[in-house]
């Protein structure tokens, strides 16, 4: 099973948690595969921080898609002094074979930029 596409569907944001869901295209039924991912942040290059990883957890199918949602309590926020992000991988399973990855950023931007 191959991932066709993935698609970041921003949700609800604030300084106290943001969610969003990744949607993941198959080449197949998402019944005959296991989806599954994480997104691990906060980071920005010339900063230290403590990196947390969140899962993403399935919360629908469709024919050939899977919508993975992940909650981040107290987001590090994106500005142009600290450009903050987080980094996300999803993978697709067969039988416990790993088949197909995708990985991606995003950032979440203070309101004020």
């Amino acid at each position: 099973m191959k991932i066709v596409s993935t698609t970041v569907e921003p949700g609800r944001g604030s300084q106290a948690s943001v969610e969003f869901v990744i949607r993941v295209n198959l080449d197949g039924s998402p019944a005959e595969c296991e989806v599954s991912g994480r997104v691990v942040g906060p980071h920005a290059k010339g900063f230290t921080t403590v990196e947390v990883a969140y899962s993403l957890l399935p919360v629908g199918t469709s024919d050939n898609a899977v919508s993975l949602k992940c909650v981040i309590p107290e987001p590090t926020l994106w500005t142009r002094d600290a450009p903050f992000g987080y980094a996300w991988s999803v993978e697709v399973r067969v039988n416990g074979e790993r088949t197909d990855t995708r990985a991606g950023s995003l950032a979440f931007p203070a309101r004020s930029e």
